[in-house]
């Protein structure tokens, strides 16, 4: 690319860089970034964020709930895709510099207040919305927010992920919720998965490999 003058300008590492995950890509690796660790350089995050302006996907994991305020607000307006858990703070839909651009949000392991997740879904850029549970006995959560998705009417997919020691046990408690709640069959994905990554509880390397394939999944159609 070049100035107005027709000098050959490159441009910076940052501003090329279309998909970032922020923070460990598993539960079980030694890493100083554990939640509410202050080891989290929040500083050094919201400068890297601030000069990634053609990011289209970020994750951030393990960032401590209290300190997601700090980086909301420098969210790239042309953000597509959000990933946040476990135990994120509160997501402002109405705040956030990329609302009109944002068609995927991604929450692990968190509860949401029903004006929270109607914010999300009644948004009208937003496509997807996946509520990621690492453990079996907390995805009932999710279902008692079903009511909160009815008057959406852009949002096309509610994907409400189980995960259990196998997928068949997670499989079998979407069953056996979904005949108590009733979702709605064309907009509610019921996604089992088993927590087990390289034989030991992992979840946050399984959502890593969801998200690092929705990547490449995403890559290929567009590119």
């Amino acid at each position: 690319m070049e100035d107005p003058d027709g000098t050959v300008v490159h441009p910076t590492p940052a501003s090329v860089i279309r998909n970032l995950w922020i923070g460990p890509t598993s539960s079980v690796e030694q890493n100083d970034l554990t939640y509410s660790s202050s080891a989290w350089p929040i500083t050094l995050i919201h400068q890297i964020i601030i000069r990634c302006t053609s990011l289209r996907a970020l994750a951030i994991v393990n960032l401590y709930q209290g300190d997601w305020f700090r980086l909301a607000s420098v969210l790239p307006p042309g953000l597509e895709s959000l990933t946040l858990g476990p135990v994120h703070g509160k997501v402002d839909w109405r705040y956030l510099p990329c609302t009109r651009s944002l068609r995927e949000f991604t929450s692990m392991d968190t509860y949401m207040m029903d004006l929270e997740l109607q914010q999300i879904v009644l948004s009208p850029g937003i496509r997807t919305v996946r509520r990621f549970y690492s453990r079996s006995d907390h995805i009932k959560l999710a279902f008692d927010q079903l009511e909160c998705v009815e008057k959406a009417t852009t949002l096309e997919k509610l994907e409400l992920v189980c995960c259990a020691e196998t997928v068949r046990q997670a499989a079998t408690i979407l069953e056996d919720l979904a005949k108590r709640y009733k979702p709605d069959p064309e907009r509610v994905v019921l996604v089992p998965k088993s927590h087990t990554h390289e034989s030991c509880y992992d979840p946050i390397a399984i959502l890593f490999d969801d998200w690092r394939l929705s990547r490449k999944a995403y890559s290929s159609f567009y590119d």
